[in-house]
């Protein structure tokens, strides 16, 4: 009943899996109450109106654990903003209108649980020294818990579009506050290390599109929510601290820390 894997991330492959439906099916480091998590948060937001393909069953191939999925014949955004780049502006306020339903929703977990996630990573987080930690800690704990539905990892690649956009890979979904993920969602945006090997125009240019998707996504998420601009800049430092646990190239977690080391010189001596 396996088809063609027509996809693979760094937790799945994604493959055919009968007519209009696809498999995802975990690799074998990825703990089985991750797979059972993603199946009930894309179960409740399927429920609740949101465009992500249908879940239908959770399902064991190979000796790994899968859930069926309702097939999307459509390209990413991130894969549209490379051949259309001239509609990065208008994929960047619909990403922004599409974050900000999402965050209409209640979260399904306990209150805080996105801060608890965020401060364990950056303890966690490579690089990073107890002395660099510690206000970041400090910082966290004064913003707030929030009990809305966030994404957790929302971003060009997890958003299909095929006349309508759809969103997918809900593992990282918990209940928080929306700026926090809107936050992550512009380190995400801004934040990336640049090809190897790539000429000078390219750098530029993926320089340019990074500046000009962060700044029409946080404008238009800003408009629609009525969030400041203040309220998404007090997460950028534990959100970026924490994505250093993340599989990332060695030259984008430089990076990331290059801008929290800029920002941590900025915040208020401690008293």
């Amino acid at each position: 009943m396996l088809g063609k894997v027509i996809g693979k991330g760094r937790t799945a492959e994604v493959m055919e899996y009968g007519d209009g439906r696809i498999l995802k099916l975990y690799l074998d480091e990825i703990p089985e109450h991750h797979v059972d998590w993603e199946y009930q948060i894309s179960t409740y937001v399927y429920e609740q109106g949101v465009h992500t393909p249908q879940p239908y069953e959770l399902v064991a191939e190979e000796g790994r654990k899968g859930i069926v999925f309702q097939q999307i014949h459509g390209p990413s955004l991130l894969k549209l903003m490379g051949t259309r780049p001239w509609l990065i502006s208008s994929y960047a306020r619909q990403m922004a209108a599409l974050q900000y339903s999402l965050h209409q929703l209640a979260g399904t977990g306990e209150a805080g649980e996105q801060k608890k996630r965020l401060k364990h990573n950056v303890i966690a987080a490579p690089m990073l020294n107890m002395e660099e930690k510690a206000p970041i800690l400090a910082l966290l704990e004064l913003l707030p818990d929030g009990d809305k539905l966030c994404h957790g990892d929302f971003h060009p690649d997890n958003v299909l579009m095929d006349g309508k956009l759809w969103v997918i890979d809900w593992m990282t979904a918990v209940s928080g506050d929306p700026a926090a993920d809107a936050a992550r969602s512009v380190v995400m945006f801004s934040i990336g290390a640049m090809p190897k090997h790539a000429s000078l125009f390219t750098k530029m240019f993926l320089g340019f599109a990074r500046k000009r998707m962060t700044s029409q996504y946080t404008r238009e998420y800003m408009r629609l929510s009525g969030v400041s601009r203040a309220d998404i800049e007090a997460w950028i430092l534990p959100v970026a601290a924490a994505r250093l646990v993340e599989w990332l190239p060695v030259p984008e977690k430089e990076q990331l820390v290059r801008e929290i080391r800029k920002r941590l010189k900025s915040l208020p001596p401690a008293r």
